[in-house]
């Protein structure tokens, strides 16, 4: 007797269907349950990043990190310079590597190197501050773009009568990038051993 053959049907999931305000808070911070980590949040490790770095200023970990920050940009660069030349590639890294070239003409390489320790403190101190890694990623960053003015914009606020500063978001995808650019660069320095 021969058994008919079963035809195989692949699953389909239904596609994840979010209200208006968790599909902002899923593009902006990574999960629809993540909280903004503020510069509040941060304070505390940020003091501990610069106390360890004060603690053994002459370390070579110090002037290696500042080293992979400036091979970051060189390779920001590289990308927007490939843009140019017209050669094709992802939009969203060329969004990742210009936010790169901007915070490397705004801030010193040693910020962006305490920045980053300190949110990896954080995600290793405090882990339920981070729903998953995609929130981590685009929580790293948020904070250091945070540290310029750069990525600032006003805009007149027509019910308050003022004028209101406002964050300029980069696409979830970009900020991913990023973030993850980040973590492997620099995320080692904030790394407890």
């Amino acid at each position: 007797m021969r058994l008919a053959a079963a035809r195989w049907q692949p699953r389909v999931l239904p596609p994840t269907v979010h209200c208006p305000p968790h599909r902002a808070t899923l593009r902006r911070h990574g999960a629809v349950d993540q909280k903004a980590i503020t510069k509040a949040h941060l304070k505390t490790y940020l003091r501990l990043a610069k106390a360890r770095i004060a603690k053994n200023p002459d370390s070579e970990a110090w002037t290696t990190l500042d080293a992979r920050w400036r091979a970051l940009v060189d390779h920001a660069e590289a990308i927007l310079a490939a843009r140019a030349a017209g050669r094709a590639g992802s939009r969203f890294e060329r969004s990742a590597a210009n936010e790169v070239v901007k915070l490397a003409q705004e801030v010193k390489p040693r910020e962006v190197v305490e920045v980053t320790c300190a949110v990896v403190m954080l995600w290793e101190l405090e882990p339920q501050r981070f729903r998953s890694d995609r929130a981590f990623w685009l929580q790293l960053a948020r904070r250091v773009r945070g540290v310029t003015d750069v990525n600032y914009g006003e805009r007149w606020d027509n019910v308050r009568q003022r004028v209101r500063r406002t964050y300029r978001e980069l696409t979830p995808r970009a900020s991913l990038i990023l973030g993850r650019w980040l973590a492997e660069t620099l995320g080692v320095g904030g790394q407890h051993g």
